[in-house]
């Protein structure tokens, strides 16, 4: 689980007069800008997209995007507007009101959507690729590998991530928890 929760960025009511100095202008679109999780409320509008509402002001679509997808999956979330602009930065949703933050996950499970592998049936190498066999949370699915060491991304220290040439991807979330003939299997190559 993830332990240090903080970046060097700071909202902009606690910045010094030598941060503002050096800092960016107010609209540049390098400018930071952390939402105050008191102000914010996510819900789902008439036709099911998400809303907020932030400081009094209401925005109709927004899309959200994990800004470390990988490593901090419940911080550092951007909010984007319909056309893609950034309005802020959630920095935690455990600091939003109980309500926002399970609509909040709920966005981010469907934009971020990788099947766990439950199984691994069968891994071959062929003279030009790998080729995995696997039973996932969505169905069975094989993955085509060119190599391992690219296609392999190794997250903490039980969890994979697996890729393959046309972008398909599925994780491993705790390589203990495979059966043992799957584990068997993946420890051959890992």
């Amino acid at each position: 689980m993830e332990t240090d929760t903080s970046l060097p960025v700071k909202p902009a009511e606690a910045r010094s007069a030598a941060d503002e100095a050096t800092a960016p202008e107010a609209d540049s679109p390098y400018e930071i800008r952390l939402l105050d999780p008191a102000d914010v409320r996510f819900r789902r509008g008439a036709g099911g997209l998400l809303e907020m509402d932030h400081a009094g002001e209401r925005h109709e679509e927004v899309l959200l995007y994990r800004t470390f997808p990988l490593s901090r999956q419940e911080h550092y979330i951007s909010v984007r507007n319909g056309k893609g602009e950034e309005i802020g930065i959630v920095e935690r949703l455990a600091d939003l009101e109980p309500d926002s933050a399970e609509e909040a996950r709920k966005e981010l499970r469907l934009r971020y959507l990788v099947p766990r592998v439950i199984r691994i049936d069968k891994i071959k190498q062929f003279p030009s690729m790998w080729v995995w066999e696997l039973e996932t949370t969505l169905g069975p699915i094989k993955l085509s590998m060119r190599n391992l060491h690219e296609h392999i991304q190794q997250v903490g220290e039980k969890r994979l991530l697996l890729s393959d040439m046309d972008g398909n991807r599925c994780e491993i979330a705790d390589m203990d928890a495979l059966d043992p003939g799957s584990r068997k299997q993946l420890l051959r190559v890992v």
